[in-house]
C-alpha cells in the first residue's frame, strides 16, 4: 500500500454557514475498479480532514487488490473520529459502496453518528439556473473557473490500474493519484458554491433597496452579505433575475388593469351577467330573478382595478387572477408600497416578497 499525505486548502465559511465545524468534517473521494462492490475492488481512496491543528490530503493506494480492507480498517478509523462525511454524489455511488465493503470483511463501522452533505445534491436543484446541461463535478468546476491537469474519468481509468497491477509503473501511479486529488481538492473548490441555496432561500439578504419604482417597474436592488461565487441570470415575463458577486437585482414589471378576486364560497353568491360581477345572496335577493343566477366557482368573483405583482403561491392576501384557475395569482402593488410608490410601507412583507420571488426562480424551468 502507498499512503501519501499532502496540504490541502478548505474554504471554511461556507461550512460555518450551515454552522458544520470543520474541524469535524472529512472530505473524500473514491476510486474503484467498477461499479458493483460484488464484482470490483476499491484501489484509492483520498480523504481531506485536519489533523494536529493542519488539513491534510491523505490516499490509500492499493499496489494489490488484498490490501483493499486494510485502507476500509484505516478509514473507518478515521470516521469514528470525525462527525461529518462531504462527498460529491456520494449518496448515490461512494457511500453505498463502503457500506457494503464494510459488512462483506465485517468490518464494525458505525454510520449512525455520521451527518453528511452531497454537494451534487445540493446544487442540483440550480441546473438550469446555472446553464449546464449535466451535473458531473467537472461541469461545476469548469463554471467555477477551476482548472485540472487531470485528462481522464473515472471509468477511464479502470485500464491503467490494470495495467499498474501488472507493470507497477509509477507514471501509472502518478495519474491514478493525481485524477483522485483534483477531485477530492476540486471539491473543496466547489465549497463556496453552497451560497447558491443559501441565497435562494433567503439567507444571504438582509435589507434592500428600492432602485427604481414607478408606474411600470419595480426594482429590488439586494446587497448581498457574502462574496457571491457566480453570476446567475433569469428572464421570464414575470421578473428578470441577476446575480453578480456583490448583488441582487429583481425587476418586476407592474401590471396595470383589471383582474378577479374569486370568492372561495360560491354557493353563497349569485352571478349578476350584466355587470360580469358576483354578490352574495343577502343583496342578490334584491335582485330581479331574470337578473341574476347561481354562481359557479368559475364566475364567482369581483373585479378590481388597479396596479399589481406576480405572486406564485398565496403569499399575499388578496390574491387576484385573470381568469379561473390561473396558476399565476397577483396581489396590490400597495400592499407593500405607498401611494406614490417611492418607498416599502412594511420592509419585512418586501422581504418576504423578494425571498418568494427567488425560490420561484431557482425551482421553475
Amino acid at each position: 500500500m502507498i499512503i501519501t499525505n499532502t496540504p490541502a486548502i478548505v474554504p471554511s465559511d461556507p461550512l460555518k454557514r450551515r454552522k458544520i465545524q470543520p474541524d469535524q468534517c472529512v472530505f473524500f473521494d473514491i476510486e474503484t475498479t467498477g461499479l458493483s462492490w460484488k464484482s470490483s475492488h476499491l484501489y484509492l481512496l483520498g480523504a481531506v480532514y485536519k489533523e494536529e491543528g493542519q488539513w491534510i490530503h491523505r490516499q490509500w493506494f492499493c499496489q494489490r487488490p488484498g490490501e483493499e480492507k486494510e485502507v476500509l480498517l484505516q478509514f473507518s478509523e478515521l470516521l469514528n473520529s470525525h462527525q461529518w462525511l462531504i462527498h460529491y454524489n456520494g449518496n448515490t455511488f461512494d457511500v453505498p459502496y463502503l457500506m457494503h465493503k464494510f459488512t462483506f470483511y465485517n468490518i464494525r463501522q458505525s454510520w449512525e453518528h455520521l451527518s453528511q452533505l452531497d454537494l451534487y445534491q445540493e446544487l442540483l436543484p440550480y441546473k438550469k439556473l446555472l446553464g449546464l446541461k449535466h451535473m458531473r463535478q467537472k461541469d461545476l468546476e469548469i463554471l467555477s473557473g477551476i482548472n485540472r491537469d487531470d485528462p481522464f474519468s473515472g471509468g477511464e481509468l479502470i485500464s491503467h490500474y490494470q495495467e499498474y497491477l501488472k507493470s507497477g509503473d509509477k507514471a501509472l501511479y502518478e495519474i491514478l493519484s493525481l485524477h483522485n486529488r483534483e477531485d477530492v481538492e476540486g471539491m473543496l473548490q466547489l465549497l463556496p458554491l453552497l451560497l447558491i441555496p443559501e441565497l435562494f432561500q433567503g439567507n444571504l439578504t438582509d435589507t434592500m433597496d428600492i432602485l427604481l419604482a414607478d408606474p411600470e417597474t419595480v426594482v429590488l436592488h439586494i446587497p448581498l452579505t457574502e462574496s457571491f461565487p457566480v453570476s446567475l441570470y433569469k428572464e421570464n415575463q414575470w421578473y428578470d433575475l441577476r446575480v453578480n458577486t456583490s448583488e441582487c437585482l429583481l425587476r418586476i414589471p407592474v401590471f396595470q388593469g383589471t383582474l378577479r378576486y374569486f370568492f372561495p364560497n360560491y354557493k353563497d353568491y349569485y352571478y349578476l351577467p350584466l355587470e360580469d360581477e358576483a354578490i352574495h345572496k343577502s343583496v342578490g335577493a334584491y335582485v330581479d330573478k331574470e337578473h341574476r343566477e347561481k354562481a359557479k366557482a368559475c364566475n364567482c368573483y369581483k373585479k378590481v382595478s388597479g396596479k399589481f405583482l406576480p405572486e406564485f403561491e398565496p403569499v399575499f392576501q388578496p390574491e387576484f387572477h385573470r381568469e379561473y384557475k390561473d396558476p399565476i395569482g397577483w396581489f396590490s402593488l400597495d400592499k407593500i408600497f405607498p401611494t406614490d410608490g417611492t418607498e416599502s410601507e412594511n420592509p419585512a412583507l418586501l422581504q418576504a416578497y423578494a425571498n418568494h420571488l427567488l425560490k420561484h426562480a431557482s425551482h421553475c424551468n
